[in-house]
């Protein structure tokens, strides 16, 4: 159990390096830059777009060199992410813009290795059989760090910029890379590289699943923040901490639950709950029912996640665990990368209550697909 303990440390303070900037960029993109809706979703979708190309590298990384060497790697990237960024604050419009996107792309590939390299880090220190505790961890660690960062990058901005939110999301990977180098290493026992076409047939039901219902978190992530400008309301930036603390809580008391009742189980009944929080958000007429709504949100889809990835490595062998966990991952980069410029689009043509109607289509997409899912044995 340590060794999950160190793996999620790693994690969160890893992570702080994607959810401060999801905390501090929309402002700063909305109101000091003046782009457009659809430009913020590129901008944040980037970084999910760079994070799926670079998992199969990611996850051969993990398989041949050790998964403590991705992970340290994903943590010196992260750091260079927070350095390139900061460039926006300092630079002419147009050139801050070009530092801000290399930015973004350098996050996408730190955070591909992190993550990856994490996941198979930990299911090796501890075992297959702990795989659904290694992924509730971690991922509990993950958005751990977005609640986190929502009140982090909102103080950090308003007393010191920008660059004062920005600092942290260096320096905290900084400290994750530190105690990297003290946990023990897994033995290396890939010696051939797999080619991606060959590992997505045998996580690609899963991996939808995850897809769709990773919508859900991206349009919080995205517009949240202006869905409560644009009604009026006070308090967005403790959307996040709500989603997050509400996501941590379904990971403290159900994480043994996946390993205990199995993937398909587990995925319908918190893909449910998460259905109904998006309802409430598209629906709601108070920031009120907007928090219960991202409450319920994050609790929901706080599980979806290992549910369906317990089912996608289980029968994987062990030399190709990276490859497949940065496949089955790579689906959750998809949605976020694919999210974010459509749910711009449908905010410029809808209204920003309507993203959590679309949110509330795709949830019902995953429980559909884990209804018809058959769990391994």
């Amino acid at each position: 159990m340590k060794y999950i303990l160190f793996i999620a440390m790693i994690v969160l303070l890893g992570f702080f390096s994607v959810g401060i900037p999801i905390a501090i960029l929309p402002g700063l993109i909305k109101g000091v830059l003046g782009l457009s809706d659809v430009w913020l979703g590129v901008i944040l979708g980037i970084q999910s777009l760079v994070t799926l190309m670079s998992r199969h590298h990611s996850g051969t990384i993990s398989d041949l060199k050790g998964p403590k060497v991705a992970v340290i790697r994903g943590t010196f990237f992260a750091m260079l992410s927070g350095f390139v960024t900061i460039g926006v604050v300092f630079l002419n419009h147009n050139l801050g813009i070009v530092s801000l996107l290399i930015g973004r792309i350098i996050l996408g590939y730190s955070e591909s290795l992190l993550i990856t390299g994490a996941l198979s880090w930990g299911v090796g220190l501890v075992g297959p059989t702990n795989a659904g505790r290694v992924m509730a961890w971690s991922g509990m660690a993950m958005y751990g760090a977005i609640a986190i960062s929502a009140p982090l990058g909102y103080l950090a901005v308003k007393d010191f910029g920008f660059q004062g939110g920005m600092f942290f999301a260096i320096l905290l990977p900084f400290i994750a890379g530190i105690i990297s180098y003290f946990v023990p290493s897994t033995p290396v026992i890939g010696t051939m590289r797999i080619p991606f076409y060959q590992v997505i047939p045998r996580v690609w039901k899963q991996g939808t699943g995850l897809f769709f219902a990773a919508v859900c978190f991206a349009g919080i992530a995205g517009f949240s923040t202006l869905l409560f400008k644009e009604k009026g309301w006070e308090n967005a930036h403790w959307v996040m901490t709500i989603f997050g603390t509400a996501y941590v809580l379904a990971r403290v008391f159900f994480a043994q639950s996946v390993d205990k009742y199995g993937g398909r189980k587990i995925a319908l009944l918190f893909s449910a709950v998460a259905i109904l929080g998006q309802y409430l958000l598209w629906q709601a007429d108070s920031s009120s029912v907007a928090f219960v709504g991202a409450a319920l949100t994050g609790f929901g889809y706080s599980l979806v996640f290992p549910a369906f990835g317990v089912e996608a490595v289980k029968n994987i062998a062990p030399q190709f665990r990276g490859v497949a966990l940065g496949a089955y991952v790579a689906f959750f980069d998809l949605a976020l990368g694919v999210t974010g410029p459509l749910a711009g689009l449908v905010a410029n043509h809808f209204g920003y209550a309507a993203v959590y109607a679309f949110g509330m289509i795709t949830c019902g997409i995953s429980f559909f697909i884990a209804l018809n899912l058959k769990e391994r044995k």
